[in-house]
């Protein structure tokens, strides 16, 4: 059905105000996740919210900066409600890369967020280069191995060009665990090949599944491993599975200013030339390269046009649920 998008707004405010988070607080965190859902990253948006707020009301304190080694910095998410958390993670990175020409940020001790796209598409909206990932517990497997190692290990990356940041934002599994999470609750299946069972072979039933399944053979894997280490033993965090609770989550926060302190300004036109080139080349249907980012870009602007989105029953329920209970 579709709902409009500020009934939702005002719903998802409710839940937060419950949770005891101020005005500008439930804001932050409401932008967060709404952003998803316009976007059409329905796994990460109205029901991922709709579950982590249930652990809003757990948050210990502020986040902080633990360790700070000039252009590298470790952050404690003092429990913080993730995208409250990961925002100061990102502030701080970002300052780094403006005063040092690049910032590398961890962070653990949070809760969960959202997509990933929408910090690093922050980062871009500053004018640079940012890299934005995490780890999780051992939730990911390849193909014919009997048992999950590594974390899903998303990551995105964004860059700034002319008519706004370009966005990659991917999980190195075939589907995220929130597409197994709302299978669980009835909304929606599996496809085949997402998941594996606890004998290590594909399933679509999702009460089956125990793992999922890293994409691109060795090549995703070594993706994922990448990313596994970037959130983990850079700096020690665990990895893999050692990870046992969500506030054992690693993030990592990368981000390149490249006027390296105003000495280069060219980097949005090198950027822009780049995309105009891609976004040219033909495919063989007729049409030309789609640049991945645009195209949520246009599903964002056009929900926002009509005022409304699509949620599923299921969801706007739970969503209505919570917004009571508060």
């Amino acid at each position: 059905m579709r709902v409009p998008i500020e009934e939702v707004r005002r719903l998802m405010t409710a839940v937060c105000a419950g949770a005891g988070l101020s005005e500008v607080e439930s804001g932050l965190v409401v932008d967060h996740y709404l952003d998803g859902e316009l976007r059409g990253r329905t796994s990460h948006g109205v029901a991922k919210f709709c579950f982590e707020s249930q652990f809003f009301g757990t948050r210990a304190g502020k986040p902080f900066v633990v360790e700070d080694f000039g252009a590298v910095a470790v952050v404690d998410g003092a429990r913080e409600v993730g995208p409250l958390s990961v925002g100061f993670a990102v502030d701080v990175v970002v300052e780094k890369a403006r005063r040092f020409g690049i910032g590398l940020v961890g962070m653990n001790n949070t809760q969960r967020h959202g997509a990933l796209g929408y910090w690093t598409r922050r980062i871009a909206e500053q004018g640079q280069l940012g890299v934005v990932m995490n780890t999780s517990t051992a939730d990911s497997t390849v193909v014919g191995a009997t048992r999950a190692f590594l974390g899903v290990n998303p990551l995105s990356f964004a860059f700034p060009a002319e008519g706004g940041p370009v966005v990659a934002d991917l999980s190195t599994t075939v589907a995220p665990m929130g597409r197994l999470w709302e299978a669980r609750r009835g909304n929606g299946g599996l496809e085949d090949g997402q998941f594996v069972d606890a004998g290590g072979g594909f399933t679509t039933n999702p009460d089956e599944a125990t793992a999922a399944v890293i994409f691109g053979g060795h090549k995703g894997f070594a993706l994922s491993l990448l990313v596994q280490l970037l959130t983990g033993s850079v700096f020690g965090f665990p990895m893999g599975e050692r990870v046992e609770s969500l506030l054992d989550t690693g993030y990592a926060f990368l981000a390149v200013d490249p006027s390296f302190g105003g000495g280069r300004r060219t980097f949005v036109d090198e950027n822009s030339a780049l995309v105009r080139a891609l976004t040219s080349v033909p495919m063989r249907d007729g049409g030309t390269l789609r640049l991945f980012g645009r195209e949520s870009d246009a599903v964002r602007a056009a929900a926002l046009a009509e005022g409304r989105i699509r949620l599923g029953a299921g969801v706007l329920e739970r969503l209505r649920s919570s917004a009571r209970r508060s």
